[in-house]
């Protein structure tokens, strides 16, 4: 009997511990970070600062592929993220936004098209363009999220995915893509410039997977007084209208042209008045079939 009691008492310390740990994940290729060192040491500086809030420790996982980090939370791996918004509107999942990331003192990102050798967006018809990794949907996100839908699938000989936003600009500085699609307020290559500037939408927010109550209050409050670097300085709150507004825009809807409907009013008076209907009347024999002789 005491063996079993402490058998039980181990399994429920375990336990305990194991829900006080917080494991960031930190999945945002539109972040402008300076490498991928700087992605690591910002999701551990969370991952401590969350987990000492919970009463227990923390760490952080930098993920560089889509594909990697959806595993990772299907696994359980990772409890608390840092992910774009953009990713989250077409990837779906179950997951809480608890906060919102803040850059240069604002939540939202304005998203620029820059190319080497262009000035106009009709000198890059048939041009490879590469984005930031959003999961995939690359060109929904090029085509529909930032353009509206106003250019063709074929307008753009390629949309692929770029790592990052520091790859992607390093691909256009050394000719290795024609164009690129990338947040304001980065430092551009030799020799690029700015196409055409593009729709602001939320940058990335901060999630929790199968957080109680409880601990999505104590993440939201420990957020608050986080001090990042210059590419996430902090935090604000935010929640799940911000992911929401994004993942519409990834379906455009059809255009069609105005269709006028005439207000017509007929009044069967109006049809005859002044009219008069008469009936011929057809003779009867009309209809009578003369016998067959033979």
């Amino acid at each position: 009997m005491n063996r079993l009691i402490a058998i039980l008492v181990v399994l429920a310390l375990a336990s305990t511990a194991h829900a006080e740990n917080v494991t960031v994940g930190l999945f945002a290729p539109s972040a402008p970070f300076a490498s991928t060192a700087a992605r690591v040491e910002l999701a551990n500086r969370l991952g401590n600062h969350l987990g000492k809030a919970l009463g227990g420790t923390g760490s952080g996982r930098n993920y560089a592929r889509a594909g990697d980090f959806s595993a990772a939370v299907r696994k359980g791996d990772v409890t608390v993220a840092i992910v774009d918004a953009t990713y989250l509107a077409g990837a779906g999942g179950n997951y809480t936004v608890i906060a919102a990331a803040v850059r240069g003192g604002d939540t939202s990102i304005t998203w620029q098209l820059v190319a080497r050798g262009a000035s106009k967006i009709g000198q890059l018809k048939g041009k490879r363009v590469l984005v930031p990794s959003v999961g995939g949907r690359e060109t929904d996100f090029v085509l529909n999220v930032l353009l509206g839908g106003d250019i063709g699938r074929d307008y753009f000989t390629k949309i692929e995915a770029s790592p990052d936003t520091a790859s992607a600009l390093a691909a256009l500085g050394v000719g290795k893509t024609d164009a690129a699609v990338v947040p304001t307020g980065v430092d551009l290559p030799a020799g690029v410039s700015v196409v055409l500037t593009l729709p602001t939408l939320p940058g990335p927010v901060l999630v929790a997977y199968n957080a109680t109550p409880a601990q999505r209050a104590a993440l939201s409050a420990a957020t608050a007084s986080f001090k990042g670097d210059a590419t996430v300085t902090g935090f604000r709150d935010g929640d799940g209208d911000s992911v929401r507004a994004i993942s519409r825009r990834y379906s455009v809807p059809v255009k069609r042209g105005p269709h006028a409907v005439p207000a017509v009013r007929l009044v069967v008076g109006d049809l005859v008045e002044n009219r008069s209907f008469t009936i011929e009347r057809t003779p009867v024999t009309a209809f009578a079939i003369a016998p067959i002789t033979r």
